[in-house]
């Protein structure tokens, strides 16, 4: 259990504090940002009950928020999205995967409506496809079939067979084009969701997998 002088749990204390003056301009989504970082940073600490609370914290500051046309909805909007697919995470990692549903659902509404909005923003398309890919893997162990299809919607999301950039070569195994500049300036520049997304294709391709495994074993035996 982390000490009181955990500086993780103290500034996670420190946010606890800090819910009033939420008319002031910019408050609310500056508190959600911190409050996201610090549930990011105790996920990957191994704090889940720390982690949790900061999630659900981002997601009631920001309670009521929808999706419009402003560029700063996109982010405030990309936040929420992304509390909801964590809290999900969170729960798949703790065995609990009926509870993980609700979150990737709703972290999956919320991008759906942003690429709505914003079609070309190709950073919401990846998060949609990691989402849809964390969506099947809630469903992998008692739908085999409701999990194929949100593989196979994540793919779709995934993938751009058609929209390859000059430096973009055809991945075969991944069955996608992808740009190892594009990767690499993405990395440097602290953009996680280039290189994120032929990571999220091989979890999509490797659930896929996973699904075929029982019928080959009834074909050979």
């Amino acid at each position: 259990m982390p000490s009181s002088d955990d500086p993780l749990v103290i500034r996670s204390q420190h946010l606890d504090g800090q819910s009033h003056f939420l008319w002031l301009p910019g408050r609310r989504q500056r508190l959600a940002a911190e409050s996201y970082d610090v549930g990011y940073a105790c996920r990957s600490s191994g704090n889940v009950p720390l982690a949790e609370t900061n999630f659900r914290r981002v997601q009631t500051l920001l309670q009521g928020v929808r999706p419009s046309r402003f560029k700063r909805s996109m982010a405030t909007c990309s936040l929420l999205a992304a509390s909801h697919n964590h809290l999900g995470m969170l729960c798949l990692d703790t065995g609990r995967p009926a509870d993980a549903r609700p979150s990737f659902d709703r972290a999956i509404e919320i991008r759906k409506e942003l690429l709505r909005l914003f079609p070309k923003e190709r950073e919401n398309e990846i998060y949609l496809g990691g989402a849809l890919c964390n969506r099947a893997h809630s469903v992998a162990d008692s739908d085999a079939a409701e999990a194929r299809d949100f593989y196979q919607q994540s793919l779709a999301m995934l993938r751009q067979p058609d929209k390859p950039c000059e430096c973009a070569y055809w991945d075969e195994e991944r069955q996608s084009w992808w740009c190892t500049q594009m990767e690499a300036l993405g990395n440097a520049l602290g953009m996680p969701w280039v290189f994120l997304a032929p990571q999220f294709i091989d979890n999509a391709m490797r659930g896929l997998d996973s699904l075929k495994a029982p019928d080959s074993e009834k074909s050979a035996s």
